[in-house]
């Protein structure tokens, strides 16, 4: 007859949530024993990963095995801020705030953003801030209490102004203060051309003690515009008016972009003011004069911007017949001048002949670098900075917008960069190549009679280190006694270490009943057990000791069976104190010897 044993129902737990950084228990069940992809033997482990990440278990019972999958999804942590350590005098108070959180639990038991402190001494503050899903993380802010002649000069946080503004710059610390200005007050106002570090020097109230700190004060630069010139047209003409050289425009007439289209009735001044991305402005204006007479100023079209080596087409109007300063003589005409040129045009008519120019204004192609330059190679889970040069503005491929971004592809990805200056641009490409963590794995655990071999292989990496010295994936060993043996596994940036145990037996001393022996029961429960294990034996079997070792073969518990418990023997034994892992029990009787393996779990 055969029996046909069922599929088993593997079961790999529900679904998790943790925040990086917290480990969490997988449990699996549905088997009698269970093989994680981890290399686990256990039906739970604990995993700490970095990122979200799927776990597979098999599930075996009665020789049939089937698999399980568990995600553990991995939430970032805040990133919290309390802000700049400060220093006050004895009898202040200042207010600290907290960012990044969705909400805080500050030291002193207050759970608002910013709380208001009164220290009598230096004291240190925590916050501990909370994001939208549940995970929290600390930041510390040091207030320094200034008592008798102490003197901590602060001549606050850096600032960034743009060309041409001025800024208030504040110390605090100290009872009189001198700036590297010349000037005497707590408060100072500059107007740096360029970027400028002021020095303050704070002194105590008898001049005696003296302490000194930095601001640097950043410029910024502001946009240089080039707009349409002021020209003439006729009542009832349509204008359009362009402007260059900023990222964002806004015009008088509630207008925005580069372009704007007009209708004016009467002579008019029109104003754009152009914004970067620093937020610096520049504002210009274009004055159009609006002719009431009947004839029609020639002219020789708008001005034109373009980019290094793309031509432009320039059309006059207003005559019968034209003549460029480039010797051409239709109305429109194709250039493409290497750097900014004006052309003329004389327009004719039967009457008379009027003259205009027009100028090309050329812009410069960026030429953009990534500063990392060749390809290069993170692990997965790390992150790598990549930087632009060469261009006033940037595109990725990822949709960020600065020159310089932090990236963590899980696996080997193409990034590329389009720079900007103007409407010029150039395009680079990187990858950023990812090499897997290592995830070493030695094999099961062996069992082999005394004077046998096995082979032993490793995986999860591409090298391989044996402590027996051997570098191959698989190595054979024949120990005469139980050992256990270790492998580095390596790749270009990572390496983990497993082991695997070869436990060697004397296959003298059979481990099964006599034929001629009634029957008996050993049993053990229960197995994988928490902290108490039942042995019960029966029959006639005469056993003469039972003995629990380690793996390395250290017996940590003996007991003698007497005559009268030999027909039937029941203990409980207390494993509580012992570390989680695989003992061995061995019943031994003269001749005859009988090994349990017993899995300690909690």
């Amino acid at each position: 007859m055969v029996t046909v044993n069922p599929t088993p129902i593997a079961n790999a737990g529900n679904d998790v949530s943790t925040c990086r950084g917290t480990s969490v228990t997988l449990t699996a069940s549905g088997g009698d024993t269970y093989l994680w992809e981890t290399g686990a033997t256990t039906a739970s482990i604990t995993v700490n990963p970095g990122n979200t990440r799927t776990y597979t278990v098999e599930v075996t019972q009665n020789g049939c095995t089937a698999t399980d999958d568990v995600t553990v999804t991995v939430n970032p942590l805040p990133s919290i801020d309390a802000g700049a350590n400060v220093t006050i005098n004895l009898g202040e108070s200042v207010t600290l705030t907290a960012t990044g959180g969705n909400s805080y639990q500050w030291s002193t038991g207050e759970t608002t953003p910013s709380i208001t402190v009164s220290p009598v001494s230096t004291t240190s503050y925590t916050v501990i801030g909370t994001n939208d899903n549940g995970c929290s993380r600390s930041d510390i802010v040091s207030v320094t209490v200034l008592t008798g002649n102490d003197v901590t000069a602060d001549a606050g946080a850096d600032v960034s102004i743009c060309e041409g503004s001025s800024t208030t710059l504040s110390a605090t610390g100290g009872s009189t203060y001198e700036w590297s200005t010349g000037e005497t007050t707590a408060s100072i106002t500059v107007s740096p051309d360029a970027t400028t570090t002021y020095t303050v020097t704070a002194f105590d109230a008898t001049g005696t003690n003296s302490d000194t700190d930095e601001v640097t004060v950043s410029v910024n630069a502001a946009p240089v515009l080039y707009v349409s010139p002021d020209f003439t047209i006729n009542s009832g003409q349509i204008v359009i008016l362009y402007a260059f050289g900023a990222n964002s425009y806004s015009w008088s007439t509630g207008q925005t972009g580069h372009f704007v289209l007009l209708f004016p009735t009467e002579t008019t001044t029109y104003t754009v003011t152009g914004t970067n991305t620093n937020g610096c402005q520049t504002t210009a204006s274009v004055t159009i004069t609006v002719a009431n007479g009947s004839s029609f100023p020639g002219n020789a079209g708008f001005d034109k911007t373009t980019c290094s080596g793309y031509g432009v087409t320039l059309t006059a109007n207003g005559g019968d017949t034209y003549l460029w300063s480039t010797g051409e003589t239709t109305q429109s005409i194709n250039v493409n001048p290497n750097s900014t040129t004006t052309y003329s045009v004389v327009a004719y008519t039967s009457a008379a002949e009027i003259t205009d120019e027009v100028t090309v204004h050329v812009n410069p192609n960026p030429v953009v670098h990534i500063t990392n330059g060749e390809d290069v190679t993170i692990l997965q889970g790390e992150y790598v900075t990549l930087s632009a040069t060469g261009a006033n503005r940037y595109e990725w491929n990822n949709g960020a917008t600065l020159a310089n971004i932090a990236v963590n592809p899980d696996e080997t990805t193409t990034f590329s960069v389009t720079g900007y200056i103007q409407d010029c641009s150039d395009t680079k490409d990187i990858t950023v190549n990812v090499v897997p963590q290592v995830v070493a794995f030695a094999g099961d655990n062996q069992s082999i009679c005394l004077n046998e071999s096995v082979t032993l292989t490793a995986s999860g990496g591409d090298e391989f280190l044996w402590n027996t010295g051997e570098t191959t994936p698989s190595i054979t060993v024949s120990p005469s006694e139980t050992t256990e043996y270790s492998v580095t596994v390596y790749n270009d940036l990572d390496y983990d270490t497993a082991e695997v145990l070869v436990t060697v037996q004397d296959c003298s001393v059979t481990d099964e009943t006599p034929e001629d022996a009634e029957p008996f029961e050993f049993l053990v429960y229960p197995n994988p057990t928490s902290g108490s294990l039942n042995v019960k034996i029966s029959g006639k079997l005469k056993v003469s000791n039972i003995t629990l070792y380690d793996l390395s073969g250290k017996a940590i518990y003996h007991e003698v069976i007497t005559d009268t418990e030999q027909l039937g023997f029941e203990k409980t034994l207390d494993l509580s104190n012992y570390s989680d892992g695989l003992y061995l029990l061995k019943l031994v009787d003269n001749g005859y010897a009988i090994t349990k393996k017993i899995v300690v779990h909690r």
